[in-house]
């Protein structure tokens, strides 16, 4: 659906760039963050945008160039939420025009501005798969 890839592209290009507080407005008041190893729940206030800033320090210092979505497959879970896939393209400094390619599963929530993340699950190890293209 071309509104999530336009929400998804937003986000990504975001996540080049300096602003954390823009990040921060894609994320609901509350929200599930989950990986292979581990979940936990974060409330979107100034320790995350503080954590946000260091998230984009982090995407420099690895030379995060570009982040776009591939694709973007949805799922209605009713009429308050939706299930979206994204696959991500990643390109660093370090891989050239070669992009990392993972997963990572979204929950939306409908609202009056627009889509929320109250929830995701990232498919892969991202610092193993960071490893493995010597990111890291």
């Amino acid at each position: 659906m071309q509104p999530f890839y336009d929400f998804f592209t937003a986000y990504g290009s975001f996540s080049v760039g300096d602003d954390p507080k823009a990040i921060a407005s894609f994320y609901a008041e509350s929200f599930i963050a989950a990986a292979p190893g581990g979940a936990a729940s974060y409330d979107n206030d100034d320790q995350f945008i503080d954590w946000l800033n260091g998230v984009l320090q982090f995407n420099k210092q690895v030379g995060l160039q570009k982040m776009t979505p591939h694709n973007v497959d949805t799922t209605s879970m009713g009429e308050h939420f939706t299930l979206a896939k994204v696959t991500w393209e990643a390109l660093f400094s370090k891989t050239g025009n070669k992009p990392i390619i993972f997963d990572i599963s979204y929950i939306l929530q409908h609202t009056g501005n627009g889509p929320k993340i109250i929830g995701y699950v990232s498919h892969d190890d991202q610092e193993a798969v960071m490893k493995e293209y010597g990111l890291m």
